[in-house]
């Protein structure tokens, strides 16, 4: 199987975009959750500027969720998912089943 680094910085391409110029890497957390596949598509969408920044950021922020939760990093297939998720609906949220908020399961499950 064939590594993809991509750990370097990016431009937005966007022409019409305000942050045009500011470099956006991948922090630590969206590294270790995102395989190697999933952050060489973020890269792809950050220098195509075909998707809206905020869509590209919210589904990055649902895969680290995601990635969390199961403590595997997500691939790039799952990522893919989540993109249309969040293209389909902004609000678009990975629960979170933190240790403040117990989870509820249906009786069958009990």
């Amino acid at each position: 199987m064939k590594k993809i680094h991509v750990n370097a910085t990016v431009s937005h391409a966007s022409s019409d975009n305000s942050d045009r110029g500011n470099r956006r890497i991948l922090h630590t957390l969206e590294r270790r959750y995102l395989s190697p596949d999933a952050q060489a598509m973020v890269y792809s969408l950050l220098n195509s500027g075909n998707v809206p920044l905020n869509v590209t950021e919210n589904t990055i922020q649902q895969a680290v969720a995601l990635g969390t939760l199961n403590e595997v990093p997500v691939d790039a297939q799952t990522f893919e998912a989540l993109l249309a998720a969040v293209t389909l609906n902004p609000s678009f949220r990975i629960p979170s089943f933190s240790g403040s908020e117990p989870a509820v399961f249906p009786k069958r499950f009990c």
